[in-house]
């Protein structure tokens, strides 16, 4: 069957599919109030709320002063304690009684019959002091405060550290965000203790709700837009390859814990062999949206344990925190990930839960026409919850090569990458597409032999999701003979929450090793695992939609390996080799059907 045929008579049956994708409800048809229902099934409303203090009522907890990711134990003691009562957790203090950040009800302590319980809760510093309050819920659900306590945090406390390369020799970018904009700098130096360092002064930038580009982000609620602070960017120069770095990051008030990096190789450099990750689709699983990012706490211990064997850097191509709208949710991921993007570079893309809306595109930093990318025949609709990738854009900084973090390139070592939008025009002609060809054609082979390109969205599927797999296509249709021209070795993508792997594969026709592109997905680090079945098709070779993981890949001068991890236990589930493409094939044509 033809590509055209195919194409067509996947259409005609995509209809008749009942797709699973539970977040293409249109947000901007929705009022706040229905939008606040969406971020969490369990909300508590009450008929009315007052405040009368019972000194038979206690509530406190281990501590009264945090800092960023503190567990806490929180302590209720109450004679008259009821079902339905709850301890609730508000940022800041000044919060009303409904505009609680969390909340547990105190029949979910065991024991608690007994007029008291213990629960357990990392809190994050989001530039605000907490308080807790123990709320009586009556038959009527008017909720009476009876006691409360405040939790500290520290004034401009630096957090959510991470590094990336720039694309230019003897440098590397330094990020992080705090409460404050109060002159922020990094101070770096070969020596531990910091001795003989020097200090660079860092940019600064913040976003408001006003940026944004529609709802859920752009409305002001615990649950949704809270202010999100100062984005702080250092860029540190003339590092020596292959030196380990040690740096701190903050203020001269308040600085960060001592990190360290390696100084990443020079062009010229002689390096024996690349190691990195990829994955996407990640996600956070702490409360107060616990989510469905059951694997996420898994695969990031993991990623740790990797990058203190030594990792040259990861790449995350789309789906970071599955914010959509969610600011709390940012300030939980970027927690999540700082011991792993402290110390190796973290290079990031955007997918569908970053960026795609339907509204207010004039606000769209990536400079896309109207609002986005919304082709006829794809299933592009507005997952990002009004973000459009803003929240994204000032919390990362790409190589500027290309369009900030929407697609970009770099070399490291043996490896040339490319991180691509499957979320903007791809097509022949457009921006995009142009770029990504002018950018293959400047890659020296003999400096970096192998190409490795990455997306959001897949080429190839074949688990049953039409409406990726139609995508697929036409990505397939724009892309392949320029990935096949090129001699692309290997293209990772993330979307579906699983992994599969192909053959060397041009045009869905399977080759012989170093004669094609190997296509991967692992979009496995964290979100729900997908459990629709796979369709047969001769050019998929593996999958996997049982198992969280994530790609390891280990490049040389004559082969790269890729394994496929699996967390927790370490356990390779997929491996197999990439050689070198044939030099004979460097003059070809491509046959775009079967």
């Amino acid at each position: 069957m033809t590509w055209l045929l195919l194409l067509l008579a996947v259409i005609s049956n995509v209809t008749a599919r009942n797709l699973k994708n539970i977040e293409h409800t249109p947000l901007h048809k929705r009022n706040a109030q229905k939008v606040l229902l969406d971020v969490r099934d369990t909300l508590v409303y009450f008929s009315g709320a007052e405040y009368s203090y019972d000194p038979s009522v206690k509530l406190y907890a281990n501590t009264s002063k945090i800092t960023n990711m503190d567990a806490v134990a929180i302590t209720w003691e109450n004679p008259s304690a009821s079902l339905f009562d709850m301890v609730a957790i508000y940022t800041p203090p000044s919060r009303d009684v409904m505009d609680y950040l969390d909340y547990r009800y105190v029949s979910d302590t065991e024991g608690w019959q007994k007029s008291q319980g213990v629960f357990h809760e990392v809190l994050f510093n989001m530039r605000a002091d907490y308080e807790l309050r123990y709320l009586a819920i009556d038959e009527h659900k008017k909720a009476t405060v009876k006691a409360s306590f405040r939790i500290s945090v520290p004034d401009n406390e630096p957090m959510h550290g991470h590094i990336a390369v720039t694309g230019r020799s003897g440098e590397m970018r330094v990020m992080w965000g705090s409460a404050k904009s109060d002159k922020p700098r990094v101070k770096f130096s070969q020596s531990p203790d910091l001795k003989n360092s020097v200090t660079v002064e860092a940019t600064t930038t913040t976003y408001t709700a006003d940026d944004l580009c529609g709802a859920r982000a752009n409305i002001t609620n615990p649950l949704m837009f809270q202010d999100p602070g100062f984005f702080h960017t250092a860029l540190l120069k003339d590092l020596k390859p292959g030196v380990r770095y040690y740096y701190t990051y903050g203020t001269d008030k308040i600085t960060s814990k001592t990190a360290s990096f390696i100084g990443a190789p020079y062009p010229e450099t002689k390096v024996a062999e690349t190691r990195f990750i990829g994955f996407g689709d990640m996600g956070v699983h702490y409360p107060p949206y616990h989510g469905d990012s059951t694997g996420a706490a898994d695969v990031t211990k993991a990623l740790e344990q990797e990058a203190a064997k030594g990792l040259d850097f990861i790449l995350h191509f789309g789906d970071l925190s599955y914010a959509r709208g969610r600011g709390y949710i940012w300030d939980q991921f970027m927690s999540q990930m700082t011991k792993v993007a402290e110390q190796v570079p973290y290079m990031v893309g955007v997918g569908n839960h970053e960026y795609d809306h339907v509204s207010g595109g004039e606000k769209d930093p990536s400079g896309a026409p109207e609002n986005g990318f919304h082709p006829d025949w794809g299933n592009y609709g507005e997952d990002g919850g009004g973000e459009c990738g803003v929240p994204t854009v000032h919390r990362y900084v790409s190589p500027d090569n290309g369009n900030g973090v929407f697609w970009y390139s770099f070399d490291y070592g043996l490896v040339h990458v490319i991180q691509f939008s499957s979320e903007h025009d791809f097509r022949p002609g457009s921006r995009q597409f142009l770029w990504i060809e002018k950018d293959l054609k400047s890659v020296d082979r003999k400096k970096t032999p192998w190409i490795v390109v990455t997306s959001h969205r897949p080429l190839y599927t074949s688990q049953e999701q039409n409406g990726d797999h139609i995508v697929g296509l036409h990505m397939r249709l724009s892309l392949e003979e320029l990935f096949y021209v090129h001699s692309v070795n290997l293209h990772m993508a993330g979307h579906l929450h699983s992994y599969e792997r192909t053959c060397p594969v041009i045009a869905g026709d399977c080759v012989k090793p170093g004669t094609g592109t190997v296509y991967v997905i692992v979009g496995s680090a964290g979100k729900f695992l997908d459990a629709e079945s796979y369709n047969e098709y001769p050019w998929s070779k593996y999958q996997n939609c049982e198992k969280f993981g994530y790609e390891r890949i280990t490049a040389n001068a004559t082969h790269m390996h890729v394994e496929f991890v699996a967390a927790p236990g370490g356990e390779v589930l997929d491996n197999f080799i990439v050689p070198s493409w044939e030099e004979n094939l460097t003059q070809r044509t491509f046959k775009k059907f079967n």
